[in-house]
């Protein structure tokens, strides 16, 4: 995916299909509707959009502030000035996720700051939160006393996030060694999120809707979209039940469900290996990731 579209990634989001986005759009039948089931980050919905496969692409996930606040990054009401977001430590991550009501801005906070975009968990661990948070200080404020300071001189003139990190980049194509690069990305992690909210852009064809998955109306000549929690991942997701998900894909109407996954489910083939996630990590020991078409 070319830097300038990466906003097609939508939020940082548990389970969001960023870097798969394109290869399952690709994969997924033309149509006259999409229906992104459990829409999380958007990336599918957002991707599904700027492809023009289809005529409407509905995003849809049951969480409210999680679809508003896409909305409000798309159509810039209401206006975030993501610049406010760049650093967040512990003290200040744990004050929102438990003194603040549910709201759109929360919702950013917890989302870009945390563990795996898991919403509940801050990104680092308290020995190493210091080291993380310096280069962003660097960057913006120029106050950590370091040599990373330059960074702020730097860069002074540029007033975006994505400007500062265009700017970040070139300073340590120029000033670093190949040895500190990858830490000094990861340290970035969140700001390079922040970056890429700030191109997402209107899309005419999105349509959003915020209903159970239960109460979605249903066509028989839609094409049917799933990325629900994964079986045996390790997580209750609020109560997820497999159970009552393969009921209603049973009695689901439309012709094209597909279905993204570890494990092959039950009434499905496999469509398409997507391979395994990449990550800074060494070497994931996460299996590949199925595209699974429903077999009536």
């Amino acid at each position: 995916m070319k830097q300038s579209e990466k906003w097609k990634r939508g939020l940082p989001y548990v389970g969001n299909k960023g870097q798969k986005a394109e290869k399952i759009i690709d994969i997924l039948p033309a149509g006259n509707r999409l229906i992104d089931v459990f829409g999380g980050g958007g990336s599918i919905s957002l991707t599904a959009a700027s492809f023009g496969k289809w005529a409407e692409v509905i995003y849809n996930d049951r969480r409210k502030t999680v679809v508003n606040l896409l909305k409000a990054l798309i159509e810039d009401k209401p206006h975030f000035d993501l610049l406010k977001y760049v650093y967040m430590d512990r003290e200040t991550f744990y004050n929102w996720r438990d003194n603040m009501p549910d709201s759109i801005e929360r919702t950013l906070v917890l989302t870009v700051w945390s563990f795996g975009n898991n919403l509940h968990d801050y990104l680092w661990g308290k020995k190493i939160e210091k080291e993380k948070l310096q280069l962003t200080r660097a960057l913006f404020w120029g106050n950590t006393g370091t040599k990373l300071d330059d960074l702020y001189s730097y860069a002074k003139n540029e007033t975006s996030i994505s400007g500062k990190y265009k700017m970040f980049h070139k300073w340590r194509r120029e000033e670093m060694n190949i040895s500190s690069r990858c830490d000094l990305l990861q340290q970035l992690a969140r700001m390079e999120k922040l970056e890429r909210l700030e191109r997402l852009q209107q899309l005419e064809r999105l349509e959003y809707s915020t209903l159970d998955y239960h109460d979605l109306i249903i066509r028989p000549d839609d094409i049917v979209y799933c990325d629900p929690p994964y079986v045996n991942t390790g997580n209750d997701y609020g109560g997820w039940d497999p159970d009552a998900f393969y009921a209603w894909l049973a009695a689901c109407p439309a012709k094209q469900i597909y279905i993204s996954e570890y494990t092959k489910l039950p009434h499905t083939e496999v469509a398409f290996n997507l391979g395994k996630k990449l990550s800074f990590q060494a070497k994931s020991k996460r299996p590949d990731e199925l595209l699974l078409k429903y077999v009536k």
